[in-house]
């Protein structure tokens, strides 16, 4: 079945009615946890390692 161009296009902005909304809000939530992801990174601390010196010191 051949399909012309005004239907083809209609098709499509269509299914970007329908469904644009929802993927814009799936990137946004992917970006955000990302960010999140990306500065708990940055500002995360390590725990400082024992030396052999702080273990002598323990009874």
């Amino acid at each position: 079945m051949q399909q012309s161009a005004a239907a083809w296009l209609f098709e499509i902005a269509l299914g970007m009615r329908v469904f644009g909304p929802d993927a814009v809000r799936g990137c946004r939530r992917l970006l955000t946890a990302g960010v999140r992801i990306g500065i708990t990174g940055l500002t995360g601390t390590r725990a400082p390692s024992r030396s052999a010196e702080s273990t002598r010191d323990v009874p």
